[in-house]
Formats: C-alpha cells, structure tokens, sequence
C-alpha cells in the first residue's frame, strides 16, 4: 500500500530533480508504507542513470533501524521513457525483497508502477493507494 501522500512526494520529487533521475527508498511496517526518504542521485550521468549516494543510503537503513521500519521499495525516475525497469536497472538490483518503484514523467500524468525484480525476472506489483 502507497498513500496518496507519499505517492505524490515522489512525482514531486521527480519534477524537481528533471531532466535527472531521481532516487529514494521507501520505508513501512507490515507491507505498509510509512515514510519516504529522498536521496541524491550520486551517479555521474544522473539524466540516464541513478545510484543513491551511499552515506545517505547507509543512514537511511539505520533510521529505518532505529524506527522499526523496513525497507519497502526503492524508487527512481525516468524522465522521458516508460516506467518499466530497464536492463540496467535489471542488472544491478540488489534488494530483491523490496520493490522498484519506478515513476515517469514522459506523458502529461506521471505514470507510477512497482515491481518486483528477481534473479533478472520482473513481476508487476499492484500500488494501492490508500
């Protein structure tokens, strides 16, 4: 579940950041979504890549810890092109209990769908909003 709130803090984070992606995770309790954390785009070619910058990845997790919350989903954007994990994207998931939430700005209506990624295969997940 994604309440409104939190979804529309990503789309908004995604207009600010164009032409770059941009990236953060998302935290919750029991599948629920509780927060979210944006994080700066470390990648040098942030307007086709992303990668979260690791100190704020690292106290990211400790707040989750701290919080009792747990990693949900990690989102990023992609600017012009559909919102679907891309082969890089594919390759180089590494979390895969959590989702890829991915948000594109390419229409006038941003587009938002999950996924899960495992061992390269990609599954839509269903986002309800709350």
């Amino acid at each position: 579940m994604l309440p409104v709130g939190l979804r529309d803090q990503i789309v908004a984070h995604a207009r600010e950041s164009r032409p770059e992606e941009c990236c953060g995770l998302i935290a919750g309790r029991g599948g629920a979504a509780t927060r979210l954390i944006q994080c700066a785009n470390a990648h040098p070619t942030p307007v086709f890549r992303y990668a979260i910058d690791p100190r704020e990845q690292l106290a990211a997790f400790r707040s989750m810890d701290d919080a009792g919350e747990e990693l949900l989903a990690i989102y990023h954007s992609h600017p012009a092109s559909q919102p679907y994990p891309s082969p890089t994207d594919r390759a180089e998931w590494h979390y895969p209990d959590a989702l890829a939430v991915l948000v594109s700005l390419r229409a006038t209506e941003p587009e938002l769908h999950a996924y899960r990624i495992a061992d390269g295969a990609v599954t839509e997940v269903r986002l309800e909003a709350t």
